[in-house]
């Protein structure tokens, strides 16, 4: 499989960015931890949170215009439709993980 930036259309490379997107969020939630109780903490919470939900938002977008973009080669293109919805993918499965733990 050759995967080459040049050969992809921008569904395939977003789904790509929305990776980095949604891990840079992550990123940004740990680094303003220690300056709690200041300016930078409470704008770079709410800066990561936004990023991170965004990027769960264009997943679920990109995935579904990825899906009906290439309908008739599904099973070629199947890396780039997880690729795309690995974000998505995540948040759902943490959602679950945490409605099961409250039921038990």
């Amino acid at each position: 499989m050759n995967i080459t930036l040049r050969n992809i259309n921008w569904t395939k490379k977003s789904g790509i960015l929305i990776i980095g997107i949604c891990l840079s969020a992550m990123l940004l939630k740990y680094l303003v931890k220690p300056y709690r109780g200041t300016w930078i903490y409470q704008y770079g919470s709410i800066i990561s949170l936004l990023i991170f939900y965004g990027g769960i938002l264009w997943s679920l977008i990109n995935t579904r215009l990825l899906i009906s973009k290439h309908k008739s080669e599904l099973k070629n293109n199947l890396i780039w439709f997880f690729l795309s919805a690995i974000s998505f993918l995540y948040i759902g499965i943490m959602l679950i993980i945490a409605m099961n733990r409250t039921i038990d």
